[in-house]
């Protein structure tokens, strides 16, 4: 009977250690500018839902003229898109990292080039963004303005996204450099919540 009980034991420790997945991959944690923590979800004015799903495993190619990949490591799966802190991958062996936002301040950086013309982002921090549908102000704000190097981003941008310190993504705006109009909100947040 004592046997019988310590196989048990025994058998039971052997099914936890290989349950036990005994890897050495490491886990890149979201920032907190995007804090897309599993289980997280923001819902926006578009009527869409935005969620932070789990972490997997991932590696992409690095660059055209190399078959090496980058290491493999644990990354939440933010919107559908590995997320790698602030930036996603984005399929491409020239730009395979599509860098969203540094989260430090004023930074310009490329995220992709077509047909010789850049595509640039550029942040700036601002102390805070009043969001009256949310009856809310946030503090800490990253403005992050998307432009072709072509143009003078201040005026001329295509995309302009807010993100705030431990919420994310607050807003998006789009514009038409080639005009005067004014630019469109295509949409901004409505609830949140941050799985962390």
């Amino acid at each position: 009977m004592q046997l019988s009980k310590i196989g048990a034991i025994l058998l039971g420790i052997s099914i936890i250690v290989a349950c036990d997945k005994g890897d050495d991959y490491n886990y890149v944690k979201p920032g907190e500018y995007l804090p897309a923590y599993p289980g997280s979800y923001w819902d926006y004015s578009d009527g869409s839902r935005v969620r932070a799903t789990d972490y997997e495993l991932h590696s992409y190619r690095i660059s055209t003229t190399s078959p090496d990949n980058s290491e493999s490591c644990y990354v939440p799966v933010w919107d559908g898109k590995y997320l790698y802190k602030y930036s996603v991958y984005q399929q491409s062996t020239i730009y395979p990292m599509r860098k969203l936002l540094v989260g430090s301040g004023t930074s310009t950086w490329i995220v992709e080039e077509n047909n010789n013309v850049k595509l640039k982002r550029h942040e700036i921090h601002l102390d805070s963004l009043e969001m009256p549908t949310l009856d809310t102000v946030f503090y800490d704000v990253c403005q992050v303005t998307e432009y072709q190097e072509i143009f003078d981003f201040t005026d001329h941008w295509n995309l302009r996204e807010y993100y705030a310190k431990n919420v994310g993504l607050l807003r998006v705006e789009v514009n038409n450099p080639y005009d005067t109009l004014d630019f469109v909100v295509q949409k901004e947040l409505r609830a949140f919540y941050i799985n962390n």
